[in-house]
C-alpha cells in the first residue's frame, strides 16, 4: 500500500462523518442494513474500521438515531477515535450534526463516508486527501458513466416511464463516497440551505450538491470500482 507522504501524516488535520442513523428500508431486513453481519463484523464496523487503521485520521464521528437499539453494544462505542452524534430524518441531517461537531472543534478537513460502503479502498482513500490538500479543493470518489442514460417525461406509471430523449454520458459521473470537503465550506453550505425550521433543502443529496449549490469548486475523482454502496439484498 502506498503510504501518506509524511507532511499529511504530521500536519493533516482531518475528521471522518459517518451518518448512519438510516433504517434501509430497500434491504427488507429485520434490522438497519449497517448492522447485518458481513465478514464477522457488522457492516458499519467493517466501514469504520477503514478509517481508524489510518494514522491521519484525527476522529471518526458516527451520526446514530437516538432510537438505535444496537450501537451500544458494538466495541466501537468504546473507541478513543469515535464521537457520537445525533442522526437527523434524513442523511443530510445527519451530515450536519457531524459537520457542527468538526466545526466547533476547530478541525479543517472533513471526509463524509456512507455507511453501507465497506469496500473502500485505503489507497482511494489516501489518494482523495491527498489530492484534496495539495490543491486545497474540496473532491469526491466516483465513476465514470458507462451506461447509455435515458430521461423520461410523461406517461409515468408504477412499472414503466416514457422516454423523452438519450442522454449525453460524456462528462457524466456516479458519485460515491468518501467525499473530502473542506469544514468551513460545508458548514457554510449546510448553513445556507437550512430553512429557518430547521429544514435542509430537498435538493441536498450528497455534500457535493450542497457544495455546488452555494459556489464552491468540487473535483471528482476516479474510484476503484470495489467502493458499492450495500443498498439491496443482491448487494
Amino acid at each position: 500500500m502506498t503510504q501518506p507522504s509524511q507532511t499529511l501524516n504530521k500536519e493533516l488535520d482531518l475528521v471522518v462523518i459517518i451518518p448512519a442513523a438510516g433504517v434501509g428500508s430497500r434491504m427488507g431486513a429485520n434490522k438497519p442494513k449497517q448492522y447485518l453481519p458481513l465478514s464477522g463484523k457488522t457492516i458499519l464496523e467493517q466501514t469504520v474500521d477503514k478509517f481508524l487503521s489510518l494514522a491521519f485520521v484525527k476522529q471518526v464521528i458516527i451520526a446514530v438515531s437516538e432510537e438505535d437499539p444496537y450501537f451500544e453494544g458494538l466495541g466501537l462505542r468504546q473507541h478513543p477515535k469515535i464521537t457520537v452524534v445525533a442522526g437527523g430524518d434524513e442523511r443530510a441531517d445527519s451530515v450536519a450534526s457531524g459537520i457542527a461537531w468538526a466545526k466547533n472543534a476547530g478541525h479543517k478537513w472533513v471526509m463524509v463516508h456512507d455507511a453501507a460502503r465497506p469496500c473502500v479502498l485505503s489507497t482511494d482513500i489516501e489518494r482523495l486527501i491527498e489530492y484534496s490538500v495539495s490543491h486545497q479543493t474540496n473532491a469526491i470518489l466516483g465513476a465514470r458513466a458507462k451506461d447509455t442514460f435515458k430521461r423520461t417525461g410523461l406517461g409515468q406509471t408504477s412499472t414503466h416511464e416514457k422516454i423523452e430523449s438519450t442522454v449525453d454520458r460524456n462528462h457524466l459521473w456516479h458519485a460515491f463516497t468518501p467525499q473530502c470537503c473542506k469544514v468551513d465550506e460545508l458548514h457554510s453550505a449546510l448553513h445556507a440551505l437550512t430553512d429557518d425550521a430547521g429544514k435542509l433543502n430537498s435538493k441536498v443529496t450528497d455534500e457535493a450538491s450542497a457544495l455546488e449549490m452555494n459556489g464552491f469548486d468540487v473535483d471528482i475523482l476516479e474510484s476503484s470500482p470495489n467502493n458499492i454502496k450495500i443498498t439491496v439484498p443482491e448487494d
